[in-house]
């Protein structure tokens, strides 16, 4: 067994800025800061971890899924407010969500999706921001209630 090669300093700012989260929501360098930040408030221990020792994990359920999103967000708000639909249905497949927790997923998006509509700010929020909240969301709450029944999410 063999221990894995330590990262420079410019391989660990590359692991920020396209792993994770961030990676996902900003993946072409539109916004350099922008992943970094998102990488570090949210899961940082998770996407450093990730980037060192499985760099091929930067494409996986959850970097998909937020990239769904993130192109896709007013398709996936109707979706969810629906609870059903091409997108949602799309998103559950990608997480490897069992069909049976699917309806509560959704549910609990749902919840998730009207406290936020509910907040002063959603209104003036881009559908980027929305859409990293509304993975944000998602992510945790696969991971209390569902973890065991969907892909692992990063």
């Amino acid at each position: 067994m063999t221990a894995p090669n330590v990262a420079s300093a410019q391989d660990i700012g590359a692991i920020y800025t396209n792993c994770g989260l961030g990676g996902a929501i900003f993946p072409n360098g539109d916004q350099p800061v922008a992943p970094v930040i998102v990488n570090i408030l949210v899961s940082s221990p998770t996407v450093l971890t990730q980037g060192l020792l499985l760099p091929d994990s930067c494409s996986g359920a959850g970097a998909v899924s937020a990239r769904m999103m993130h192109a896709a967000y007013p398709q996936f708000e109707v979706d969810v407010a629906v609870g059903e639909g091409e997108y949602i249905t799309s998103l559950m497949n990608v997480m490897g969500c069992d069909e049976a927790i699917r309806p509560a997923l959704i549910a609990d998006m749902r919840t998730n999706l009207n406290d936020s509509m509910s907040d002063v700010t959603y209104a003036s929020m881009d559908d980027a921001d929305k859409a990293r909240d509304m993975y944000v969301d998602m992510y945790q709450t696969v991971q209390a209630n569902y973890a065991g029944s969907c892909l692992p999410v990063q």
